[in-house]
């Protein structure tokens, strides 16, 4: 059995332990006190699903506990 490779990326971004985490795929790429912080990571992740051609989905995790599903966010522009 052979495993393709991935056609999409998710990423996560949720409200735990009063900071704000950012996951990969599952894993954790970072927790940062503030929303903008995490939403950053998220565009430099929305980039690298870019670069390697897979389609990108992100799931946030508001402070209330709801999730909601949005497209990624748009990647920063360099300079």
């Amino acid at each position: 059995m052979s495993v393709g490779k991935p056609t999409a990326m998710q990423i996560i971004v949720a409200w735990r332990d009063n900071k704000w985490v950012v996951l990969r795929n599952t894993d954790e790429v970072g927790a940062y006190a503030y929303r903008a912080h995490a939403m950053d990571m998220a565009r430099t992740l929305t980039a690298d699903a870019s670069q390697l051609g897979v389609d990108c989905y992100m799931l946030v995790r508001e402070q209330d506990g709801r999730w909601d599903e949005h497209p990624c966010p748009k990647p920063a522009r360099d300079g």
